[in-house]
């Protein structure tokens, strides 16, 4: 990954968090997910065509559902929507940013399991726990 991608990768968290939760998020050292983190994928293509990977944990998924949906008590699978809807957000945001002349086409976001922790660029700490982000990039 270039370090362009990566510096949008970074913007892309913190302001979607920011303005769409209402919450701030540092920068972490890398680590592995965790068994139950909330992990997605999304596809997209181009030119440039690959993907993004997200995951999450579990009460960060959850907050982000409660700030962005209103919710007091969303249902796991209203929470699991809401993550796949920040993975989007993300992916539109990074897209957008590095190549904005270019019509890109993103496909779903899906759930799955989470990588290894070298498939996730960059890392954070949330305010109700941690986030990590890749992307995949072929020209």
């Amino acid at each position: 990954m270039t370090p362009a991608i990566a510096e949008a990768l970074v913007a892309a968290v913190t302001e979607v968090l920011e303005v769409a939760a209402f919450e701030l998020a540092d920068l972490a050292e890398p680590t592995a997910p965790p068994p139950d983190a909330v992990a997605t994928s999304l596809k997209f293509h181009g030119p440039p065509s690959g993907a993004v990977r997200m995951w999450i944990d579990p009460a960060e998924a959850r907050a982000f559902a409660v700030a962005t949906l209103g919710c007091d008590d969303p249902e796991p699978a209203v929470v699991d929507d809401a993550v796949r809807e920040l993975t989007n957000m993300i992916a539109g945001h990074v897209l957008g940013r590095a190549w904005p002349d270019v019509c890109i086409a993103l496909d779903g976001a899906e759930l799955g399991a989470a990588g290894s922790v070298d498939a996730y660029a960059v890392h954070f700490t949330g305010e109700h726990g941690r986030i990590a982000v890749g992307m995949e990039v072929t020209p």
